[in-house]
């Protein structure tokens, strides 16, 4: 039985006519009539009655249609499972940023690894520069690092996450029912510098009311910065998934900070236009579609 007939005879029962199916398929008519007289051969039944333009399923169609969608499915996974054998790596490396890896990889990785069980992972984490010079140079199979604009470089925006300001759940800002940006510069600020174009936004928001005179650190690690408002040193914006188990938990809490404008930071999946990606980085983006 040919598989080519089986095609042909869903095609025929989706558009409900040989004329539109040829279309879809490429085919010229009498190709269609060819294959669906195969077919019928094949199984000793008429699958359809013609009427003028259209074609209804005859009683034995009806019953053939279950099992012919049943082959045809199973045939495309068949071809598609192979294909993959053939270039699925045996190791995937990846590039991010350091925050990437402590808070989105362990998101990633379980998942990829259930669907790729012969495969390892090496993640190199590093600033999102330094992880974008890996992708540049071939070094690594594909990168996470924040949304970046390159010639040389396929960007996919995979999350985004808004920041907000957080402090320890005894702090005086989050009681209050709204905070302006006047009133936080009244307390002691821990600024994370992402160094991104949203923190940028967040340093030249507070640099108007001359945030410098209570800014007591000013650090590159997130989790560090996070460790530190947490023992009450001080307030600090950071994004809201670096954040998530201590918000449940009530080790820190929201400041109600209200802002003309909201800040969000992106998280995008790089490679090389040039490079033919494999399976497996192409399905990190199905995991966040």
């Amino acid at each position: 039985m040919n598989i080519q007939n089986i095609k042909a005879f869903i095609y025929v029962v989706q558009f409900g006519s040989f004329n539109k199916a040829a279309e879809a398929l490429y085919l010229s008519q009498p190709s269609i009539s060819a294959r669906i007289r195969s077919l019928e051969n094949d199984v000793s039944q008429k699958l359809f009655i013609r009427d003028r333009n259209k074609c209804v399923l005859t009683d034995a169609g009806k019953s053939f249609l279950p099992y012919a969608e049943k082959i045809l499915r199973e045939y495309q996974e068949s071809v598609y499972k192979m294909n993959q054998q053939l270039y699925i790596p045996d190791q995937v490396k990846i590039a991010c940023s350091i925050s990437i890896s402590n808070y989105v990889i362990p998101q990633i990785l379980p998942v990829l690894q259930s669907r790729f069980p012969a495969c390892r992972f090496k993640i190199v984490s590093d600033h999102s520069e330094s992880s974008l010079s890996k992708v540049l140079n071939n070094e690594v199979d594909c990168g996470l690092i924040r949304e970046i604009n390159h010639p040389r470089i396929d960007s996919t925006v995979l999350l985004n996450y808004r920041v907000g300001l957080y402090a320890h759940p005894d702090h005086p800002l989050v009681h209050q029912e709204s905070v302006t940006i006047e009133q936080v510069v009244e307390h002691n600020i821990i600024f994370y510098d992402h160094n991104s174009p949203e923190w940028l936004g967040i340093r030249s928001l507070l640099e108007t009311v001359k945030f410098q005179q209570h800014l007591i650190v000013d650090i590159d690690n997130m989790e560090a910065a996070k460790r530190l408002v947490m023992k009450g040193m001080g307030i600090c914006f950071l994004p809201e998934n670096a954040v998530e188990d201590e918000v449940i938990s009530q080790r820190l809490k929201k400041v109600p900070l209200v802002l003309p404008l909201e800040f969000t930071t992106s998280i995008a999946l790089v490679h090389l236009k040039a490079e033919e990606i494999s399976p497996i980085v192409s399905d990190i983006k199905s995991i966040f579609a």
